[in-house]
């Protein structure tokens, strides 16, 4: 089997929307319809809803969050589902909309599905860039499951929160014995020492909430 991963530059409205600033869009699920339409279920991290996304949609709900304001409704496809149809792909959610273009993640059985799949959706979109990997054990499948939906347990931290967490994760903090000190990531941010570690044990506690379930 083979997991592919490709980047494309296109005209959608989605990607269209993430283009010049931070934001990202997480869609969870969508289903290739009829007409070449698509159904889907996404996220909105980082921007306020805005027309750009309503260009491609024929029917769009939006539903407000505290941490990202979700999207359901069914848009104009660009062929790019029905490439993954065709070619025999498998699609793994979610894909991922951020600096004007899209991101999709799909497996396939063997080498030349997977290369038909490139050539269609070359068809009628601009791939900026794709990557593959062999994949050859159940183990492997989990783990790519696992590192695609790290943005959807990310997506209730703050962006202070993200950025204080992952540079005690990156620096050592984290690790037994620390390689840096509290200290040092309070005056990396300008903030005082219990402000760093407020920030580190909230963002902590919501990462472990999408991985222990109270009862």
């Amino acid at each position: 089997m083979y997991f592919l991963s490709v980047h494309v530059a296109g005209d959608c409205s989605l990607s269209k929307s993430t283009e010049n600033n931070e934001s990202k869009i997480i869609i969870s699920n969508i289903y290739n319809m009829r007409d070449s339409a698509n159904s889907l279920i996404a996220y909105s991290i980082g921007s306020d809803i805005n027309n750009i996304y309503r260009r491609d949609f024929s029917t769009i709900r939006f539903i407000k969050g505290k941490y990202a304001n979700m999207f359901i409704g069914t848009k104009k496809g660009h062929n790019i589902m029905q490439a993954i149809n065709e070619s025999g792909g498998i699609p793994m959610y979610p894909f991922i909309a951020f600096n004007g273009g899209e991101s999709y993640f799909i497996m396939h059985f063997d080498k030349s599905s997977m290369m038909r799949d490139l050539e269609l959706i070359e068809k009628n979109n601009k791939i900026k860039y794709f990557d593959y990997t062999s994949v050859s054990s159940g183990d492997s499948i989990m783990d790519i499951s696992r590192n695609l939906n790290q943005e959807m347990n990310m997506m209730r931290l703050t962006p202070t929160e993200k950025k204080i967490i992952q540079e005690a994760y990156n620096s050592g903090y984290l690790d037994w014995p620390r390689t840096t000190s509290l200290d040092d990531i309070a005056r990396r941010f300008s903030i005082s020492k219990p402000t760093a570690l407020l920030h580190i044990r909230n963002a902590e506690k919501k990462i472990l909430s999408c991985f222990i379930a109270r009862h």
